[in-house]
Formats: C-alpha cells, structure tokens, sequence
C-alpha cells in the first residue's frame, strides 16, 4: 500500500507508513486524516429548508468528523437552537447512537452559565440529530487563528470560565475528553461556554493505532487519552492546559508532521516552557500551565476547583487594566438587583447552623438566574398567580391566594413535584413581574427554566352574581402543548377552598394518575391544612407577603390578626414562629411552635413533620423526636430540602460530622438553591478542620448560585479559624459591599483587628453592635466586649459587660442569653477569686437554663461549677459536681461533650501530682473537641492544663510545645483571652527555667503589654514585672 504523503511502499496491512507515520487508508475506506472524515448527510440544507417539520434553517455553522451543524428557529418552542445532523455512518450504527442516548442523559444534567445546554437526540427519516443550545459567538480556535495568542488577562479569563463549567460537569461525573478550542465559544460580551459535552464519549475507539475513531483529538489529548487508559477528571485538566498554553503563546506545545506524532510527544516529550515562545507571560501563569502538562495525572491539578483557585490568584496579581471582566447578559429588559438583609442568629452550641426552620426565609432574597434541570421522574408544577376578572379590586389578594392555596394542595401528593410559593415570587421578582395579570409564553418558559418544572398552570377567577368560577389551563411549559383545561365553580368567597380541592384532583387527573393512585395519594381538604376563613387568609396572605421580602417586623402582626380570626390556623402560627426566631425573639418564637405543634394534625402530613420536627428541634432532649419526624418526611419526600437540612442540623448538633455532610450534599446535589446546606456542610469541614474543603462549598455556592453577603462573611470566619487575617479582611470588605449595615460587618471587622492586638480599633466595631435595633447585634457586641477586657486583664469592665448582658436576657425574657452571661459573670468572679460569688452566679445560670430546658447550658454551668470548686480546693465537691455532669451528658444526644467531665476528672488527678494520668484525662477530652470554628469550643481553656501538667511534672519541652499551641489559636481563646495572654507568663517562666533568657523576656514583655490596663488584683501582673527585671540585670 502506497502512502499518500510520502509515496512509500508498505504491506497491505499496515494502518501507518512505516517511513512518515502518516496514516494510510484503504480503497474501501473514505477520507483523507487521522480521525477518518465521516460520510457526510446527503445534500446541505439551504436557508429557508424547514427540517423535521419544525427547524427552520438560518444558517450553517460548521462541518465536523461527526456531520453538520446549523443555526436553527425551533417553531414549536419559538427559539433559535444548534441543530447537529448526524451523518449516515453515525446513524446507521445502533450502538454508537445508543451510548449517544446514554451520555445525554448525563450531558443534560449540567445546568451552567459556562456549558451550552444539550437537549436532545431525536430522528427523521434515517438522519439521526441532536438539538442543543445556541450560542452566538466565535469559537476559541478561530479568535487564536486571527488576533494571535491572547492578552494575559482575556487567556486567564476564559480559562476561569471553562474551570468554572468543568467544575460543575465533574461534580456530576461527567468528563468531557474532548477539551479543545473548537469546542469553546465566546460571544462579544467575552462569555465563555463549553460545547459538545457527552459527545466524545459516544464514539467507538479501537486504539491509537486501529482504524476506528478516536476519543478526543491529538493537539489536546492527554497522555491516558493516547494510551488508551481510563480518564478522569485530570485528563480534561490536562487538555485545559494545552488551550491555556496555545491561548498565551499562540502554538500548542506539541507539533509533528502526523496526528500520530503528536498524540505521541503527549506521552514522552516535555512541553518548551511557554514564557521562552512569550516572554510577557508571567512566571505564576506559566507554572500553572507545565503543572496542568504534568504526565501523571496524580501530578497536575487534581481538578477543575484546584485550577480555578491558582487562575484566581494570578488573575488578582494582574494590573487592573489587564483583567478582563465578562458582562453577563441581563435577563429581562431591566437590570435587577436584590439586596441580601438576612441576619444570622449566635447563640452557643446553637451557632452550628441557622436554625432550619428558617430555611425558607432566603428564597425570596436570592438573585437566581440559572437554568434548573427539571426532575424526570414525576410531573414538575409551577402553579402561577390567577387572573382577577371579578371586575372586584376587593378579589385582588386572591390572585396570589388561590395559587398558594393550590401549592399547599398539591404539595402533599406523592406524585406531583410543586414550585414552592417563595421560588415563584422571588422568580417574578427577579422579572420584575409580580404584579403582571398575566403571562406570555416566553415568561412562562423563563419560569419553567429558573424553577426547574415542566408544567405551568394559570388560571382565572370570574364572578357572575354570587358564583365564582376557577377556570384553569394546565400546559407544558417549552412547547405551549395544553395539558388540561379544568373549570370549577362555587357559591361566595367560602367555597374557594372547596373548589380548590376538585381543582387538585381535576390536574392529578391530567397528569395521568390512575384513579388508584389518586384514590391513595395524600390530599387533606386545604380549608384542614390552612384554614377555613377568608378573612383569616387575607390576612395571612399579606403578612406573608412581607415574610417573603424579609420584612418579619410588618409581617408579625399580620400573622397575630389571622391567627386572632382562626385560633387553629397552625401554618399561621409555624410561619409567624419562624418570623420571631428570625429578629431574635426565642421565647415568642417558642410559643408559636408550642401552638402551632397542638395543632400539627390539621394540616399536610409534609406540614405536620415541618411541624414536629421544628418543635422538637428546639430542645436537645428532644432531638430524637425531631429526628423520628423528619426521618419520617423523608421516608415519603426523600428530596425535601427542609428534611433533609434539618436531620443533617441535627447531626452537626451533635457534632457527629461525618453523619451530618451526606444530607446537605443532598440538597447540594439536588441543586438546592438555599444557601443553609452550603453554610452548614461548611460548617461540619471545619469542624473537622477541613478548612478547604469548607472554602470550597461556600465558593461553589458564589460561583454557581450567588455572591452573598452571608457567605462572604461565612469565607472571612474560615480564614479566621486559622489566623489568615488579610484574606478574612478581604472577604468582609466584599460581604460590606453587598450589604454595608449588616452586623457581622461589625463583628468581624472587630475580630480581625481583635486577633491582630489592635484592641483600640477592635472596641470602636464592638461598639458600633451596640448601636444597631437588633438584640441579637446587642447580645453579640455585649459579648465580644466582655472578651475582649477579659483578654487584657480588665475583669471589672469585663463584669460591667456581662451585667448589661443579662439585664438584655431579662429584657427581652431570652433564658439562652440570661444563663450565658450568668456564666460569664461567674468565670470572672472565678479570675477574681470571689468564689462566693461565683457560685452564687453559677446557681443563677442554672436555674435559667434549666427553665428554658436548654441542656448545653446545664452542662457548661456544671462544668464552670466544678471548676471553681477546684480552685477553692474543695475536692468532694468536684467529685460530686462531675459525677453529675457525666449523669446529664450521659442523657443528653452530644457525646462529644463528655469532654468536660475528662476535663475535671483531669484537674482532680493533677491535685494528686498524678501527672500521667492527668495528662491522659485531658488528652482525651481534647479529641473530642472540634477543630477552631466556634469560640464556644474554648480550646484555650481544655489545652490550658495539659500544659500546666507537664510544667509542673518538670517535663518542660511538652509544657513549652502546648503553650505554643495555645498562643497560636485564634477563635479557639476568643472567650478566653484571659488564659491566652497568661500562656505567655507561663512562656516566660518555661524559657526561664531553661536558662534562655531571650525568649524568657520576649514572652514577660508580651504578657505585660496585654495586661498594661489590667486590674490591679491580678498578682501575675507585679510577679511578671520582678521576673522580667531580674532577667534584664543578668
């Protein structure tokens, strides 16, 4: 067989020259390069052809290995799509076409502002097509081949972006394997997309040197794609950067003669460093782009997140005339932007997530935009607000009232998947169109969209004397098709909710359930699940419009007006319940849940478990109840976001981490929009001390959902735990931008310059919470400020706080914040040795917590008991005082909390110079602490004897080893500053002992510049100063 480039004899066999490498094609085979030219569909289809009886051709797009591609106008959906004939040797081949259905399947999953969309794979004829999304634009290839390499900032922007798609793809175990230039489109706004995902893998392969097709192409194939091994991930990292180099060099680093030569050079030659072919390319950049070439994959990026945080960086080095910034195309005709107000509750222990319950409140304050995939597996339903022809304004609220009404309805079927209320108003919001009578097509296709659903309903409310009548047309939201067109009819404003009931089961019935299925299906009338007065739903309907925006204050008194018209109104009561929690009322908060659980079986089953579990939550010895509850949600409604957040709170609670994380990735996975999964899996990483892995949720929810304010502050906390103070003071600044008077602001602003030493500038933020008109802020100013007189040895300014604290528990009658400063005020009695007093103040915790049956607080004021009973050398009493500790941790749900009673037990041996069992006791109380992410943790205070015992036992490298730890902590000794500034007296003592001198005065030194101000009580003070004066005349 003779080659066609070089004209060289080889056997009749060969698949390559031997002389050249080129490959060598057969009589029976047609095209003319390594990836086989495929047949081509018969005849090209002009402008104007209307393909499969809906494509209206435009324009061609391209020619490719697998057929044709063109511009279409879909008329059964009105829109512009890409419409890919396949050509005849593609769809004459069933299992290829089979493995295509397969892989689109997982393709379609991928919902990302940087993946063009793939929708379908359908046939006309004998031409198999598939449609996917449009995307104007050139593609990446075409702008190299005519402007050159790419300025510095636009290689590293698109590179951001095709991470950023990546990322999400992988996430859902999709991999490309065909990452090139060709396959990337950007449009004038500088918007990246990646296109052709799952296509790749479609194709059969028989190897690099048979005659079949090849799975990716050579120029970007990594090593694992030439040998034909499994690929991963990595292998799409690889091929990235082969574009990054071609993008900032203008070449890709392999060339050859043949596709075969350069699939090769992948394998076994090294990539010239890309700043020798462009010397602007900066050094940062250009490490980036060899380790992304690495030849094992375990050496590169091990994925697209990793990548992205190296470009990220660089791309904040660059001159800021340098960054490229892409403008995202607005969505409606208006630009829209919502401000995010939603405070976030601290209270001990509690502080592990947001209660739950609140779960719905950020729905309406979100900004969304994303394309949701609708689920496949029952009808998806978004029920819009009707059309008032009454030609009655008095009939308006029933707009919003009769599409609520159905949502609650609807909601309990096991068979129909409904858009929550809060989704639909904050999708009309977004669209500026929550007053709209009615809605086009497109409107509800941009809703379909956003809410993840297949169906719309809308309807109309008529009058004609004192009937009313519902008529209802159901559709399919991307075609118009009319699924159903029902019409129900009543007597007076009364029977709306009945007429509500026949219209549920009337769309059941267009949704094809048999009447079996309907028959067993949940469905309690909706008068028993809301209520059964008009004028009660007004009125609730109107202060849930205010709960929606966030505004809890204005929708409080609507709630008591409804609940005043229908004392069983339990929704009412949950709703108004969640709306105290929200501004920090507990004890209020509580009383609605009590009402609201008396009346949880007049409402849905999914209300009732909403219910009980919200219920039980609020007391730890009743956290196996609220477990039972949602346990039993989800055994009906495994997705339920609100159940599984909540079971997964539970756990966190508990601080059982790792029983905690599969439940927030599911809502993660399900592509909950809520930002409380991602907090909380954030929160359960760091506890592990997982720092990254816990940045990494919470910038998953910024890139993919929304830059929000909480989260920003949630990133500045991270860095924080472990003392990354310029990179906290960044994310705060970027969390003020979006909502400058929130008070983390404040809170962590004080923080940051807290850590730093600079406490003249930590007050003046302590300060400002004080200032703010919510408790909370107040609770939390009160707080920080006690901490921080405490850390300087100031104890009576530090008892002025904690007195302010408790007179602001008695205030607003919250047992939580009373017991905490309670406590407070007993530690520094302790410190001052008025332990009198510091009894007398632990018996005051007590007793509030223990009204407020709030457990953690029983057992920290136990613990904080046992502790003064060993400085005052009563030793029955702390035997006694821990026996009862380790009795309430024994029935309690946390564990981990016998920490404490280690903790004690510990002290007690210490007393008896038993050093090595002491440091055994407290060893084991410290594994069960969780890594610096809560300054209720206090690691200070548990690390805090363990070094005294080795001090005292002599061995002083180990004593020298844990003041160190000590001294290093960060949120870990916020609350108690006052063992972290005596670790360096004790620093100074260790180094002295040891006869080195420096270290002795270095650390004196930075104990007396911590306690310059502190009382004059404190004897350490004077003790440091004679010790650091006898240093200095050695």
């Amino acid at each position: 067989m003779k080659c066609p480039k070089c004209q060289s004899e080889n056997p009749a066999d060969s698949s390559f020259c031997s002389k050249c490498g080129s490959p060598l094609i057969s009589s029976g085979e047609r095209g003319d390069s390594y990836t086989k030219t495929l047949e081509m569909p018969s005849g090209d289809l002009a402008r104007g052809t209307v393909f499969a009886g809906r494509f209206e051709v435009i324009e061609e797009l391209g020619k490719g290995g697998m057929g044709v591609v063109y511009r279409v106008f879909d008329k059964k959906v009105e829109e512009e799509v890409a419409l890919k004939l396949l050509n005849p040797e593609v769809s004459s081949d069933k299992t290829t076409i089979e493995r295509f259905r397969s892989e689109l399947k997982l393709a379609r999953k991928i919902s990302h502002k940087n993946v063009c969309r793939m929708y379908d794979l359908n046939e006309e004829g004998d031409t198999q097509y598939i449609t996917m999304e449009y995307v104007p634009g050139e593609d990446l290839k075409n702008s190299i081949l005519r402007i050159g390499h790419l300025s510095v900032g636009k290689a590293v922007s698109v590179a951001k972006q095709v991470c950023e798609g990546l990322e999400e793809a992988h996430r859902l175990g999709v991999v490309h394997r065909d990452i090139k230039p060709q396959n990337i489109m950007i449009d004038k706004e500088g918007n990246t997309r990646i296109m052709d995902f799952g296509i790749a893998r479609s194709l059969k392969k028989k190897g690099i040197t048979g005659t079949g097709l090849i799975i990716g192409t050579p120029e970007y194939m990594s090593p694992e794609q030439v040998e034909m091994r499994e690929v991963d991930q990595r292998s799409d990292v690889y091929s990235l950067g082969v574009i990054l180099y071609e993008m900032a060099t203008g070449r890709v680093p392999f060339e050859g003669e043949t596709p075969l030569s350069v699939a090769m050079k992948h394998k076994s030659e090294d990539p010239l460093d890309p700043r020798k072919v462009n010397a602007q390319i900066p050094e940062g950049l250009s490490r980036v782009i060899l380790k992304c070439l690495e030849k094992k994959s375990e050496e590169r990026y091990q994925n697209a997140g990793e990548l992205l945080s190296e470009l990220t960086r660089i791309e904040k080095d660059l001159p800021t005339t340098q960054r490229i910034i892409p403008k995202r195309k607005p969505i409606t005709e208006k630009e829209i932007t919502v401000k995010l107000n939603l405070k976030k509750l601290f209270v001990p222990a509690a502080a592990v997530v947001l209660l739950v319950v609140l779960i719905v409140i950020l729905m309406s304050l979100l900004p969304r935009g994303r394309v949701v995939p609708f689920p496949e597996d029952k009808p998806s339903l978004a029920v819009m607000y009707f059309e008032n022809n009454t030609g009655d304004e008095a009939f308006n609220h029933w707009r919003k009232a009769l599409s609520d009404l159905l949502v609650a309805d609807l909601s309990q079927s096991k068979y129909v998947r409904v858009l929550s209320g809060e989704k639909l108003f904050s999708i009309l919001e977004e669209l500026d169109l929550l007053e709209a009578e009615s809605y086009s097509s497109r409107v509800l296709k941009e809703i379909s969209a956003r809410g993840g659903v297949r169906y719309v309903l809308v309807g109309k409310l008529a009058r004609a004397g004192d009937t009313l009548r519902i008529n209802a047309l159901l559709q399919e939201a991307s075609t118009g098709e009319t699924i159903g067109s029902e019409m129900v009819e009543g007597v007076g404003e009364g029977s709306l909710f009945s007429m509500v009931d026949d219209l549920t089961r009337k769309i059941k019935e267009s949704f094809q359930l048999s009447a079996a299925e309907i028959a067993g299906d949940i469905d309690m009338e909706v008068e028993n699940i809301t209520t059964s007065s008009p004028e009660a739903y007004r009125y609730y309907r109107e202060g849930m419009e205010y709960y929606s925006k966030g505004d809890f204050i204005k929708s409080i008194p609507l709630m008591e007006m409804a609940v005043a018209l229908d004392h069983e109104f339990a929704m009412a009561y949950r709703n108004m319940a969640i709306a105290y929690e929200a501004i920090g009322y507990r004890s209020d908060a509580l009383k609605g849940y009590q009402k609201a659980f008396e009346l949880s079986d007049k409402v849905s089953d999914r209300e009732s478990y909403y219910i009980q579990g919200s219920y039980y939550l609020q007391s730890e010895s009743t956290y196996d109840k609220a477990i039972e509850a949602y346990i039993e949600l989800l055994k009906v409604y495994p997705d339920d976001s609100i159940g599984n957040n909540n079971l997964g709170t539970i756990y966190a609670e508990r601080e059982e981490w790792d029983k905690a994380i599969p439940f927030f990735e599911v809502n993660i996975q399900n592509r909950d929009e809520r930002v409380f999964s991602y907090e909380n899996i954030a929160f359960c990483y760091a506890a592990k001390g997982q720092y990254g892995k816990a940045r990494e949720a919470l910038e998953l929810y910024i890139r993919n959902i929304s830059d929000n304010v909480i989260v920003r502050f949630d990133m500045a906390e991270n860095y924080l735990h472990h003392g990354k103070y310029d990179q906290a003071q960044i994310e705060v600044e970027k969390g003020s931008v979006l909502d400058p008077g929130h008070y983390r602001n404040f809170l962590l602003k004080g923080g940051i310059h807290y850590y730093r030493g600079d406490f003249i500038k930590a007050e003046q933020e302590y300060q400002k919470l004080l200032e703010t008109d919510e408790p909370r802020a107040h609770a939390e100013g009160i707080t920080r400020l006690y901490a921080l007189y405490l850390l300087q040895g100031k104890l009576e300014k530090a008892k002025e706080q904690a007195q302010l604290g408790m007179d602001l528990g008695d205030m607003f009658g919250e047992a939580e914040w009373s017991s905490r400063f309670h406590s407070y005020m007993a530690y520094l009695n302790l410190e001052s040795k008025d332990f009198d007093s510091a009894l007398k103040e632990c018996e005051e915790a007590w007793n509030t917590a223990s009204e407020g049956g709030i457990l953690h607080r029983q057992r920290e004021t136990l613990f904080l008991k046992g502790l003064i009973y060993t400085e005052m050398n009563r030793w029955d009493e702390t035997q006694a005082t821990a026996s009862e500790l380790k009795k309430l941790i024994d029935e309690g749900m946390n564990r981990k909390a016998e920490r404490m009673h280690y903790h004690l037990m510990g002290r007690m041996e210490l007393e008896k110079k038993n050093y090595s069992r002491a440091v055994e006791l407290f060893n084991q109380g410290l594994t069960l602490l969780p890594s610096q992410m809560d300054p209720q943790s206090m690691q200070a205070l548990f690390i805090d004897p363990l070094a005294f015992a080795h001090f005292q036992s002599g061995d002083l490298d180990k004593a020298l080893e844990e003041y160190g730890r000590i001294i290093s902590l960060t949120t870990g000794r916020l609350l108690v500053g006052d063992v972290y500034a005596k670790s360096f007296y004790m620093l100074g003592q260790i180094y002295g002992q040891k006869g080195m001198t420096k270290q002795a005065s270095e650390n004196y030194q930075k104990f007396l510049e911590l306690w310059e101000g502190a009382d004059s009580s404190l004897v350490e003070v004077s003790d440091a100063q004679k010790r650091l004066t006898s240093l200095n005349n050695q």
